[in-house]
């Protein structure tokens, strides 16, 4: 079953191709990645469970965050909160625990949100329309296919930066897609390639490659799409994709202070003092007070703290 979305991009006018995507070229692309994924599948045990809370978890964790590192937090989370029962009725703070150095708090701030709307307004179910997905708390476009697909069998197209990536050098030629290819063309592109009630095998395909074999540095020499990749003669000729912007450093940002306020009130069994975790994040990093009352500000903005009687609490219960 494909989602009606999913139907109605299909419709949309085909971008502008190096080549034109003939069915013959189609079905190979889809032939040989399916083949390739067949022996190279990783074993995350979302894939198969066809359980939209283990989806929704595991798509979460995936935002922003190397797979390497995923199944560590998932299999933490799910530990402590097996069931989206489970984590509506645990405060933020215990989410934002259990989330650990996970990096990006704020999703598990979502993941605490979007169980207690699904348990306290739609009875306990995450929903299988992808707009109705899409208006609870941290779920973006990609989230929603992955509930989609694993959680309810619903073919649905996923786009992240290994597909992205995937699909901008195969179909479109580009070095490096994500600064070179139209978001509305990897999109389309996306829907056009999806094959009719395989999306839980074709999404992880193109993920799992883009992520060992179409990085950042292709190892072209391993692909077996040579022929049927536009990018692929370009880099055997010594081209090289340009760098995505690099994140700043970390040492001396707001990160490093917002992560330093987190992990205080993190590892405390209570309540702290502000006057004296403020002071000892000043000293710590050797920022300005102000700098530091300005990531407390954007930490309780974000739900992750929260101040009161003089003292900082983690999560935002009162």
């Amino acid at each position: 079953m494909r989602s009606d979305l999913n139907q109605m991009s299909l419709k949309r006018t085909e971008p502008h191709l190096p080549r034109p995507l003939s069915p013959q070229r189609l079905g190979a692309i889809r032939k040989r990645l399916l083949q390739w994924y067949a022996g190279n599948e990783q074993p995350f045990p979302w894939r198969h469970a066809r359980d939209p809370y283990a989806a929704l978890v595991a798509a979460v964790c995936a935002q922003q965050t190397q797979m390497s590192r995923v199944l560590e937090v998932y299999d933490r989370w799910m530990s402590a909160f097996p069931t989206i029962e489970d984590l509506a009725q645990a405060t933020s703070a215990e989410a934002i625990r259990v989330w650990g150095r996970a990096g990006y708090p704020r999703r598990a701030v979502y993941l605490h949100q979007t169980a207690q709307v699904v348990c306290n307004e739609l009875g306990g179910q995450l929903p299988t329309d992808r707009k109705a997905l899409e208006r609870l708390p941290g779920v973006g476009p990609f989230t929603a296919a992955i509930i989609l697909n694993f959680g309810h069998g619903i073919d649905a197209a996923a786009v992240d930066t290994n597909i992205t990536r995937v699909l901008g050098r195969v179909l479109f030629g580009a070095l490096q897609p994500a600064l070179e290819t139209r978001p509305a063309d990897i999109r389309w592109a996306t829907e056009r390639l999806l094959p009719e009630n395989q999306a839980t095998r074709w999404n992880p395909a193109l993920m799992d490659f883009g992520a060992s074999i179409c990085t950042p540095n292709p190892k072209c020499d391993s692909c077996p799409l040579p022929r049927l990749c536009d990018a692929h003669a370009k880099f055997m000729s010594g081209a090289r994709a340009s760098a995505v912007r690099a994140q700043s450093s970390f040492v001396g940002s707001q990160r490093e202070i917002r992560g330093l306020l987190m992990s205080l009130l993190r590892d405390a069994d209570g309540p702290l003092p502000r006057d004296s975790v403020l002071l000892d994040v000043v000293q710590r990093t050797g920022a300005k007070r102000s700098r530091v009352t300005l990531a407390e500000r954007s930490l309780i903005e974000d739900g992750l703290i929260r101040r009161g009687d003089h003292k900082l609490f983690l999560g935002s219960e009162r």
